[in-house]
């Protein structure tokens, strides 16, 4: 691997119409944004490159990456929890293979 890991954070957020001077906007907002924080915080350490994938526009990324329970992060093609202490051990590993 030479290239910076991609981690991805599939969850499901949330939209709310927002009236605005252009009409009506839809803005996602993030239901658990600690999760999302405490992940993009240990992946800035590790300098790999950070994604959330929304299951609410992409309903298949759930069967696409065998995802059992929300949210999960994907590294690598390989799906985990979504625990800060995992994401660390998994780049900490990938790494070592550099």
């Amino acid at each position: 691997m030479t290239e910076k890991p991609e981690v991805i954070l599939v969850k499901k957020l949330e939209y709310k119409r927002v009236d605005c001077t252009c009409g009506v906007a839809v803005m996602s907002t993030d239901p658990s944004p600690d999760i999302s924080e405490a992940i993009k915080n240990v992946v800035r350490e590790f300098g790999a490159r950070f994604s959330i994938l929304d299951t609410t526009v992409h309903p298949d990324a759930v069967s696409r990456y065998h995802i059992k329970e929300l949210p999960a992060v994907v590294i690598e093609e390989k799906t985990y929890p979504a625990d800060k202490g995992v994401v660390r051990k998994v780049l900490r590993e990938l790494s070592r293979q550099i």
